[in-house]
């Protein structure tokens, strides 16, 4: 435990006293006056909202749909596959930006909402393919036999055999995505047309004058975000395992 405490210093100095100080200081009238006032920032959060919950519900859906047809490919084919998924993750954002600019242009795309949400989704497929390919291999395939052989319909063994089994991947996977792209500057930056500026983009060019108070009650929006997300995903993840324990 003694070896542990210089580990858990240097979280608590580096990450969650900043944090604390950020959150303090998104605590006040001023700051959440200006935040309401402030149209071009409330702007960019609903783009960046907008941006976030269209890439993670695509991304999710190609990742099930990808994770669920990985099995039938051959042993040589997939583990090819599984390869080029991992790319993604170990590649610098910048080069992918980088490419995903370069491919945009070489092809014609306009930059817009289709580059930006084609982007996002690019690199958030591998996490999404990830998650749930880890969630359909842990299935348990005997209450889906079990359901078919009691004459439930296809529709049937998927509402109440298979749904609940994937649910906490569903739920993860989203998270995640929405997370990532809430979060994304590299690419957004490289990617988006004149009238997209996305939150994150957003904050750096008014970072250039000062930090304002706006800032740290955005912040403070932002976790409340995050917290309320990780509350509700733990509440499906306990009620999804009483009901497949009944």
């Amino acid at each position: 435990m003694k070896r542990l405490f210089p580990v858990f210093l240097l979280v608590v100095v580096f990450l969650w006293l900043p944090l604390a100080l950020t959150l303090r200081k998104g605590f006040s009238h001023e700051g959440l006056e200006r935040l309401i006032n402030n149209h071009d920032l409330l702007s960019s959060l609903n783009q960046s909202l907008v941006l976030a919950l269209v890439s993670s519900l695509i991304a999710t859906l190609m990742g099930t749909l990808t994770a669920f047809a990985l099995p039938s490919f051959s042993r040589f084919w997939r583990k090819r596959f599984e390869t080029l998924l991992l790319l993604p993750l170990l590649l610098p954002e910048i080069a992918l930006g980088l490419a995903l600019l370069v491919w945009f242009v070489k092809i014609g795309l306009n930059f817009g909402w289709g580059t930006l949400v084609m982007g996002h989704v690019g690199f958030c497929f591998t996490y999404a393919t990830l998650i749930m390919k880890a969630n359909i291999e842990t299935l348990d395939r005997s209450l889906l036999d079990a359901a078919r052989d009691l004459g439930a319909s296809t529709s049937s063994v998927f509402r109440h055999a298979l749904l609940p089994q994937l649910l906490p991947g569903l739920i993860a996977s989203f998270a995640t995505c929405f997370a990532l792209s809430l979060d994304d500057f590299l690419i957004s930056f490289f990617i988006k047309g004149m009238d997209q500026m996305t939150l994150p983009i957003k904050i750096f060019s008014m970072l250039h004058l000062k930090i304002g108070l706006e800032i740290y009650t955005l912040s403070l929006f932002l976790c409340g975000i995050s917290i309320v997300g990780v509350l509700v995903s733990q509440l499906c993840f306990k009620r999804n395992r009483s009901a497949l324990q009944l």
